[in-house]
Formats: structure tokens, sequence, C-alpha cells
């Protein structure tokens, strides 16, 4: 029973050391340099619970594609965004610290569509990513 006592105790203090990710600090561009055909970029704008923005391959090369049914919980943030052929629906979940968010992406392959590549939209890239804040 200590044990789990102490183990509680630490992870309160360790939960209430970290100051609060406000909007500003959420909110602006971030990029996974090391993506296949990256960077990959994601520019997020944050009101309240909503976010929205846009993702893009290839940096300033690429069009840009919009976010949609965006939210943001504590450190937590979860958008969709669809592939620019249409194809596929991609779901981007992320975990956020002042540097960098660590991203799950799951892809919803529409009926008739392709898998794509091994970019952001593509269902043959890579399932976890990191994004660092963009200088």
């Amino acid at each position: 029973m200590n044990m789990i006592r102490r183990l509680l105790v630490i992870a309160v203090l360790l939960f209430t050391s970290f100051p609060a990710l406000g909007q500003s600090e959420i909110a602006g561009r971030w990029q996974a340099m090391a993506a296949a055909n990256g960077p990959w970029v994601i520019e997020l704008e944050v009101k309240g619970a909503s976010v929205t923005g846009n993702v893009r391959q290839g940096g300033a090369t690429s069009e840009p594609v919009p976010i949609y049914f965006g939210s943001i919980e504590g450190n937590k943030v979860r958008f969709k965004a669809n592939s620019p052929d249409g194809d596929r629906i991609v779901t981007f979940t992320g975990t956020i610290t002042r540097a960098e968010i660590g991203f799950a992406r799951a892809v919803e392959i529409r009926p008739g569509g392709t898998r794509g590549d091994t970019g952001i939209f593509g269902a043959n890239a890579v399932s976890f990513f990191v994004a660092r804040r963009a200088q």
C-alpha cells in the first residue's frame, strides 16, 4: 500500500509541476523533417477547444489541405484531413509538449480509393511520427 501511495504522490507532483499549455503555445507551424516526402507540415489554429489549420506534404511545394473535426483537450490534439485526391481520410491524434507533438495517424480508405504512397496522406506511411515547432 505504501508503494501505491508513493507512486500516486509522484504522479501528482509530476503532473502539477508542468504548466498548462496555452493556446498560443499550441498554435503555429509544426514540422516532421525526417518523414518520407517531407517535410510534413502541420499548421494549427486554436480557438477554445476547436482546432483548425492545414496539413501539407513537402513544405511549401504542395498545396495545403484543410483540417476538420479538430479538437484539443489538455495536451491532446485530434483532427482529420482528406488526402488531396479524396481517396483517404487521415485522422491525426497527437500528444503535445512545448517543443514537439507525437502524432499517431490512422488512414481510412474510401470505397474504390487507392492506398496512396508513403507520404503524410498515404496508407503506406508510418503510423507514428514526431513534429517539432518550426523555427
